[in-house]
């Protein structure tokens, strides 16, 4: 183990032994490093047992890197050591000594599908509207009494109306079903064990006397179950290291408490603390603007990152006209540091606040024929809301479509399971008008309600082509959203992912609303194609050099050379229900993270428009973040009439493609052109592959090279 490698910060943590130590350690400083070289000093050098050491982290991957390093750094028998996520931990625990607490050991854990379906059935049984007190958003409120370390009992005296008292009684009967069907739910891993602890004192000993060094990786992302778990074990011996960064705590909206970590000091009493703050990744330039940012919120320890790296480029500012602009003023961004920086498409990420803002770079992406890749989510044309409302889409385009009608005829749901689709299906051939042959038939062969309903459904669905013929596909669209009470679903369950959905079905109907803009005689059949073009296109393609895309939220413990952070507007990021200041304050570490991803550059961009459910383009103003950089650190890269990118970049050159002809593409290989629909840049090219792939591309969206 070689310690001279490590700075003299670092070593000052790993070499200080005896008491409870916190680590302030920023971006790129290390922070692995350091709690993988303490466990093999502590093993190694002072002589502890590994069995006496836990070291506890947040994500199965983080640990297991951390017992890899460990190994790497000591030549002893490690079987001993504990090193996992607080989950596995909590659920080690549970296995011994949960008999205590009327469990046998054997225990389920439910995951989120199992715990809804209980809770659903509760709510049935207790005579409830599944509409009025949802599953999924009923289940986010007991897991968030359960992390507030709450009761049922708390939560039925705290109870201010009679739907809180009656969350409260759906809580209670979900516990005792819970402890009936000898289960714990996700949750219960954090809290059982400190049931345990606080019932059984000696099993807390047990546990204290064991365990005689922790170690805790993030912890400025612990919550109250987390911090106590900690706080408990590490009673005895006092021996407690703490590694994280207040700057980087994000995470407050599922629970982490950022107070643990700045309250370290007043928590463990001659607490020692020691800060990193020499970056290893990233230019001056980054540092400076993402802690100009950073700096102003209130509620931070004091520290500054620095480096021995270059000065680097200034952040450079992307001032759009549009959404669509932005997107495509990115990819020339990325076309020109790949062309002049000589690098690949791995190295470049692109990061936004809200799911929803990948659409428009998405579609720039495939168009242009460039290889991406959503990380930590679902590329947008992918997304099950999105797929659904597409469904919709598709049945009335086509009434024949039978994955679409079953897939939307319970959507929003209308009590026809199932069974109720078997017995349709039976009755009618699959080759007709499905919609009309289901309105003919008399006995459908399910109950009078689902009849009903199925009836009301197939008379919509009709209803919704007639007008598809003659009207506007956005405003049709629109009308068929408010009918099905699409909005209303989501909107009722009241939760950010909920949200999150929604704000995805806006922007599908942004991207109809770009389709009709973009198109002389705009068609549903037409514009469904088109998007079928784009899923295929993706689908197919398996090349490894692409760009990478993400929340910021997923980005965190990630590095790339160049980094694009999207959609700086007021109102986008910081996003629109922040207002309080303790919410800004995250927002500004949300924005350090995003920031102290690059190595190399960083790029910021913003719309001075951009379109809300398909509506007119509503102005924005940039986001206050991009005016708390210093003017010196930015390299202004404004928007003027020679290079405004629009629509019209993608020239309708001259078709010179003919049947017969040898062509290349950059994904599918040498083809045999067959068909042309079509002329001009929209052609539709059908295209024989000499793998045996028979594809349909848009002309101008192909990049196709004639061979002979």
């Amino acid at each position: 183990m070689d310690i001279k490698s490590l700075n003299d910060r670092q070593k000052n943590a790993v070499l200080t032994i005896g008491g409870p130590m916190l680590v302030f350690a920023g971006a790129g400083s290390g922070k692995t490093r350091v709690l993988t070289y303490k466990i093999a000093y502590l093993i190694q050098e002072i002589g502890m047992l590994p069995e006496n050491i836990l070291a506890v982290t947040f994500t199965n991957k983080a640990a297991q890197e951390m017992k890899s390093r460990v190994h790497d750094l000591v030549d002893v028998d490690l079987s001993g050591i504990t090193i996992g996520t607080f989950h596995s931990i909590g659920a080690m625990i549970l296995r011994k000594e949960i008999g205590r607490l009327g469990w046998d050991s054997n225990f389920t854990i439910y995951d989120q599908t199992d715990s809804k379906s209980l809770v659903k059935n509760i709510i049935k049984d207790l005579n409830l509207d599944l509409k009025m007190y949802d599953p999924k958003s009923t289940l986010i409120k007991i897991s968030i009494a359960k992390n507030s370390m709450q009761s049922f009992e708390t939560l039925i005296k705290s109870s201010k109306n009679i739907h809180e008292e009656k969350i409260a009684q759906i809580y209670k009967e979900y516990e005792q079903n819970l402890k009936g069907n000898n289960c714990l739910d996700f949750d219960d891993l954090l809290v059982k064990p400190l049931d345990l602890f606080n019932q059984f004192p000696e099993v807390l000993n047990k546990y204290q006397n064991k365990f005689k060094y922790i170690l805790v990786d993030e912890y400025q992302d612990t919550n109250k179950p987390q911090f106590e778990f900690i706080k408990l074990l590490s009673e005895l011996h006092k021996d407690v290291f703490a590694v994280g960064d207040d700057d980087q705590s994000i995470y407050g909206w599922r629970g982490a408490d950022i107070s643990n970590i700045l309250n370290f000091q007043n928590t463990y009493a001659d607490s020692k603390i020691v800060k990193l703050e020499e970056n290893y990744r990233s230019t001056q330039n980054i540092l400076e603007a993402a802690w100009s940012v950073v700096s102003r919120n209130q509620n931070r320890a004091d520290k500054k990152l620095w480096t021995k790296n270059d000065t680097g480029d200034k952040i450079r500012l992307i001032d759009a006209f549009n959404e669509k602009d932005e997107a495509l003023r990115i990819i020339k961004d990325i076309s020109e540091i790949k062309k002049n920086k000589d690098v690949s498409y791995d190295d470049i990420l692109i990061l936004y606040r809200t799911n929803a803002q990948s659409r428009a770079i998405e579609d720039a992406f495939i168009k242009n024929g460039i290889l991406y890749n959503v990380v930590g989510g679902v590329k947008f044309y992918d997304r099950k809301e999105v797929k659904d409302l597409l469904a919709y889409l598709k049945l009335i385009n086509n009434p024949k479509d039978t994955i679409s009608f079953d897939r939307i005829v319970n959507f929003p749901a209308r009590g026809i399971g199932k069974t109720s689709l078997d017995k349709i299906h039976k009755k009618i051939d699959s080759s007709d008008n499905l919609i009309e042959c289901i309105l003919d038939l008399k006995d459908l062969g399910v109950g009078k309600k689902q009849t009903k309903s199925i009836n009301e459904f197939c008379n919509s669905i009709n209803f919704y082509k007639k007008r598809f013929d003659n009207e506007s596909i956005s405003i049709v669209v629109k009308d068929l959203i408010d009918e099905m009470k699409i909005r209303e679903f989501y909107k009722n369950q009241n939760t950010s992912e909920s949200e999150e959905r929604w704000l995805n079905i806006e922007e599908c109907i942004t991207g109809i609303v770009e389709y009709e803009n973009s198109n002389e005689n705009p068609q549903l059949s037409e514009y469904l194609e088109e998007v079928s073009l784009f899923t295929d296109l993706d689908s197919i393609n398996e090349q490894h050099d692409k760009v990478t895309m993400m929340t910021i939220h997923a980005s965190k413990g990630l590095e790339f050379d160049y980094v694009f952070i999207a959609g700086l507007e007021k109102g986008l990021f910081p996003i629109e229900r922040i207002f309080e200041e303790e919410n800004l304050e995250e927002e500004r570490r949300l924005f350090y993270v995003a920031m102290t991803r690059a190595q190399k550059k960083v790029v910021l961009s913003y719309a001075r428009s951009r379109r809300r459910f398909g509506g007119e383009p509503i102005p924005t103003t940039k986001s206050r973040f991009i005016q708390e950089i210093p003017e010196n650190l930015i390299d202004n890269f404004m928007a003027s009439n020679q290079d405004f990118i629009s629509n019209n970049s993608f020239n309708d050159f001259e078709f010179d493609l003919k049947t017969g002809n040898i062509v290349y593409h950059k994904i599918f290989g040498k083809g045999k052109v067959e068909r042309i629909d079509g002329s001009g840049s929209k052609a539709k090219i059908t295209i024989l592959f000499f793998n045996n792939t028979r594809k349909k591309l848009i002309y101008k969206y192909a990049n196709l090279e004639i061979i002979e």
